[in-house]
């Protein structure tokens, strides 16, 4: 228990009640965001601050203060005005804590209780911290370690919700630095990450000082452009989702075939590409001449993306290892449609071998979810988005993971978005996307979602499964390497005319 009391309830039109509680401040000072606790009937009871409001009996009325002052005398020259000077803290009380139970709050405490600032070790069993878990970060004002156990965390899928450059990328740095760093006997996942714009290739480089961990022997990078999906590895099923279009009769006719070369295939021919497909589509008799015109028109959209061959490349199980983290870097991609057929494909392999048990447990991070799981766009501009629907209604029972990151929330799947069962959110502040927050975030009331458009760079809120009720935290530093296409605005202008200037003066020595 705390013994630093800071505070007195006092009653107001609206409280104490069950859901409002204020107490003016008598001694120091209290902050947005901090958790006090008081005692209680039934044990202690813990409120989180919302507001904080200083006032003062002489300013009150606007105009007197004007008419005084406008005569050339001040206030506080005249009158006693610091001694009526007083800070009211408006709180949300979240529940009863004792002998390790938590119940709800169904009666509020009386005016004149004393009010003291929150005791770690309360808060942290209050919060459900746990001291093996990942340590995301601190709870500002109580320098409490925010460890949170990593099913809870990730097992029912994470959303990490943010406007940009509010620090979604460094927040998502820290849950993969802390599962990499796991010990084996804590249990590892593996960790995929569906890179847009190369934000997270850095943890491959080897590290050469001492304010950084190196995570190069952990980490693969995988280029789009060196992606190759195997032919052969191909379902109808996987090709249904690539191209929408298809019809049944069409999928009919065309799973016939290909299941027709992966027999000869094991009978001795060897793998086959969409060449080979395209082949036996254009010689099958069975084939009606309209569905054969259609499939070779779909075959050949395929075959422009450059992406097909006759085996995988690289191979899926030489991708995901416990404790290893492998980047899917996107970002020399601009066709949309190229990024969400290889996001689907690997998607759904992730998905069924480990519905097989033949990879280890996984987080499948998606960046930009919003462009890979669309909200309202239709069945040929999301490819992705029904396996990775799929993975969020029943990855948990497979102990497949999602990660969803997205500066525009209100775009994002709200099938997917719904089964994030933890969000972490930093600042927002566009007013549709934090209405759809709200609705979407259970435990999130007005006043906490007007604190999320004050934040600060790095500061976050943390509400859903991974802890008992929301949590307003600072993000801890990377302890990887910065990313390197996130640099000053200057200097990239500098670095511009210096790479420009080097390049006329090797010109100016040649000729």
């Amino acid at each position: 228990m705390s013994d630093k009391e800071i505070g007195t309830v006092v009653s107001t039109p609206d409280g104490p009640s069950p859901a409002c509680l204020d107490f003016v401040v008598n001694e120091g000072t209290i902050h947005r965001g901090q958790f006090v606790e008081m005692d209680y009937s039934e044990g202690t009871m813990v409120a989180l601050v919302q507001d904080v409001i200083k006032t003062n009996r002489y300013f009150e009325r606007a105009e007197s203060v004007k008419e005084f002052e406008s005569s050339g005398r001040k206030l506080f020259e005249q009158f006693p005005t610091t001694e009526w000077e007083f800070l009211l803290a408006k709180t949300r009380p979240l529940g009863v804590y004792k002998e390790g139970m938590i119940k709800r709050s169904s009666f509020p405490p009386s005016p004149g209780t004393r009010v003291r600032v929150a005791a770690a070790e309360t808060l942290k069993k209050f919060l459900g911290f746990d001291d093996e878990g990942l340590q995301l970060g601190e709870v500002e004002y109580h320098s409490l370690p925010v460890n949170l156990n990593m099913t809870k965390l990730l097992s029912k899928h994470l959303a990490v919700l943010a406007m940009s450059g509010a620090g979604k990328s460094v927040a998502t740095r820290v849950i993969m630095e802390e599962i990499l760093i796991r010990e084996k006997e804590k249990g590892r996942m593996a960790i995929v990450v569906m890179d847009i714009h190369g934000e997270y290739t850095s943890f491959a480089e080897p590290v050469t000082d001492k304010e950084h961990k190196d995570y190069s022997s952990k980490t693969r990078v995988v280029k789009a452009r060196d992606i190759k999906i195997g032919v052969p590895k191909l379902t109808i099923g996987i090709l249904a989702g690539m191209l929408p279009g298809l019809s049944a009769a069409q999928q009919r006719d065309l799973g016939r075939i290909l299941e027709r070369m992966k027999k000869e295939m094991k009978d001795g021919l060897g793998p086959f590409d969409l060449g080979a497909l395209r082949t036996e589509l254009a010689k099958d008799s069975d084939l009606k001449d309209n569905t054969r015109k259609a499939l070779l028109g779909w075959m050949a959209t395929l075959d422009q993306l450059r992406i097909f061959s006759k085996i995988d490349s690289p191979s899926i199980s030489d991708l995901i290892k416990p404790g290893q983290l492998t980047i899917i870097d996107l970002s020399d991609l601009i066709n949309l449609k190229k990024k969400q057929i290889i996001v689907s494909y690997f998607a759904q392999k992730l998905f069924y071998e480990r519905k097989n048990n033949k990879i280890p447990p996984f987080l499948l991070v998606l960046e930009e979810a919003h462009q890979l799981v669309p909200e309202g766009t239709s069945k040929e501009g999301a490819i992705s988005r029904p396996i990775i629907e799929t993975i969020a209604r029943e990855g948990r029972k497979f102990n497949a993971s999602l990660c969803l990151i997205s500066q525009r929330p209100i775009q994002l799947s709200t099938t997917a978005l719904s089964q994030c069962n933890t969000h972490l959110i930093l600042r927002v502040t566009n007013p549709y996307d934090l209405d759809h927050i709200g609705k979407g975030s259970e435990g999130l009331d007005r006043r906490s979602l007007d604190m999320i458009t004050s934040l600060r760079v790095g500061e976050g809120l943390l509400v859903g499964e991974a802890v008992n009720y929301p949590v307003f935290f600072k993000v801890r530093k990377n302890n990887s390497l910065e990313s390197r296409h996130e640099i000053p605005l200057e200097e990239a202008a500098i670095k511009f005319e210096k790479e420009k200037e080097e390049t006329r003066k090797e010109a100016e020595e040649f000729l």
